[in-house]
């Protein structure tokens, strides 16, 4: 799977835009992803385990539901990691 990660994000990748784990699903993906860049995990994660609700996720170009994280994916699937801004 490839995961893309856009915005705040990118230093917690070291800028990587783009990082191909392998997976069998979002869960997973994300996991492997952490494993990579552990900078990431206590931005991504709450302390228990969970997705942070700031962020939104689209598999390849559809809104990911968080409570859909099993969903099986493959190494042709696209997941964009995005952190929305709010500011005046």
């Amino acid at each position: 799977m490839k995961c893309s990660v856009a915005g705040n994000l990118l230093r917690f990748c070291d800028f990587h835009k783009e990082i191909e784990v392998p997976a069998s699903s979002v869960q997973d993906g994300l996991l492997r992803l952490v494993e990579t860049h552990p900078a990431l995990r206590p931005v991504l994660f709450d302390g228990e385990g969970r997705v942070r609700g700031v962020h939104r996720m689209y598999l390849n170009g559809e809104v990911l539901p968080r409570n859909d994280l099993q969903r099986p994916v493959g190494a042709a699937d696209a997941l964009l990691i995005l952190t929305p801004l709010a500011g005046g």
